[in-house]
């Protein structure tokens, strides 16, 4: 009997059981008490800073490999362009996780940006407040056309919630968005493994 289809099913439900692991630990680091004085502060978990460096390391350390000890006649542009580009997108994250920090107060939000200036947001001055379920993120867009992304995975989102439920109007805020900021607010958090 022949069973060479067991080596790529195996491989995938490895793959599969891996990334499940790998998610579930991410979703979970959201989740851990943090200070009294960090209330007010949204920034990502550490999961997401070792994540970006240990891809980072991986795809860039994977880019010089193929171009010298591992050079072979499969190794092409390509191949290497391919690794470094998953190794800049590794960088990204680290990047996201020292620039994209926010502070929330009654006012309104400081908000930082993984590329670009910092900035300030009132709640007085939304116009809508809406989710990017896809991306995995809150929208906040300011009459000035100004827009805060607060992604799913930042830590502090129950004070964020908190929040924009007692300073935004109800209208600005779409009805599935204030379902999930509801939920939010009271320790139950966005699903960011789907």
């Amino acid at each position: 009997m022949n069973k060479d289809w067991l080596i790529p099913l195996a491989q995938w439900g490895a793959s599969v059981l891996a990334m499940t692991i790998l998610m579930g630990w991410v979703a979970r680091s959201r989740l851990r008490d943090r200070p009294e004085a960090d209330r007010h502060l949204l920034r990502h978990p550490a999961s997401t800073l070792i994540l970006g460096i240990v891809g980072a390391v991986l795809f860039f350390g994977a880019a010089i490999v193929s171009n010298t000890v591992g050079k072979n006649s499969t190794s092409t542009i390509w191949t290497t362009l391919t690794f470094v580009g998953l190794g800049c997108a590794s960088s990204l994250a680290i990047a996201d996780y020292f620039r994209a920090r926010h502070r929330v107060s009654d006012s309104g939000i400081d908000f930082g940006r993984m590329l670009g200036e910092r900035g300030r947001l009132r709640w007085a001055d939304l116009r809508r407040v809406h989710h990017a379920s896809f991306m995995k993120w809150f929208v906040l867009e300011g009459r000035s056309g100004t827009k805060v992304r607060v992604s799913f995975m930042l830590l502090g989102l129950p004070e964020f919630a908190r929040l924009v439920l007692q300073h935004v109007p109800r209208e600005v805020i779409e009805p599935d968005t204030l379902d999930l900021l509801q939920a939010a607010e009271q320790g139950q958090l966005p699903d960011v493994d789907e």
